[in-house]
């Protein structure tokens, strides 16, 4: 069995059972979607994507967003070059801080209406809680929402040191973390 329709099914299942009768869960399809984290060095930049994510999207009865999650294990990160992920686990310490989670707190209208929305909730990564917020949009087609967001991330905040290399090439410390989550609503 697909490993996407086992989680499809084990997501459907748990956010069902955990809903009030006042919310529909959004059934995410993982091949419409994805996680990009995109990373600026003096040399050699590239985009890193997650292979495996776990989404979790709540809807009002009005179809606005009521509450998302998005957890991952950042050993499912890989850029393309084994050494260059095999380094990565390295500086983030994959072994003691395997894991990472954003939970939304608000979707809010964004200062200027026609730059979309401002998420803003927690991330934890590297063993420490911040605050975040970044532009996000949620379009509608029926049933089938997508949800589009780019947070920009000082690692610095969370504990990690700047790349250097060389005392020359460095890897700048503000990521850019893109997703795009593509899904129907489940009545």
């Amino acid at each position: 069995m697909p490993v996407h329709f086992v989680r499809y099914i084990l997501l459907a299942a748990g956010i069902a059972a955990s809903l009030t009768g006042a919310e529909r869960p959004l059934v995410i399809d993982y091949a419409q979607s994805r996680v990009e984290i995109v990373v600026k060095a003096t040399v050699d930049s590239f985009v890193g994507r997650l292979n495996v994510f776990e989404p979790a999207v709540s809807l009002a009865e009005d179809g606005a967003v009521k509450s998302a999650r998005l957890a991952f294990h950042f050993r499912d990160l890989a850029t393309g070059k084994e050494g260059r992920d095999k380094a990565m686990h390295q500086w983030q310490d994959t072994e003691r801080h395997p894991d990472g989670v954003f939970v939304l707190a608000s979707l809010e209208p964004a200062v200027a209406p026609a730059a979309g929305l401002v998420a803003i909730g927690r991330l934890t990564f590297h063993g420490v809680t911040r605050d975040l917020r970044f532009p996000a949009s949620v379009v509608r087609d029926g049933e089938t929402y997508a949800l589009n967001g780019n947070a920009t991330i000082d690692t610095r905040e969370f504990g990690l040191p700047t790349i250097r290399l060389l005392g020359v090439l460095k890897v700048d410390p503000l990521v850019h973390v893109k997703f795009y989550l593509q899904g129907r609503a489940v009545r």
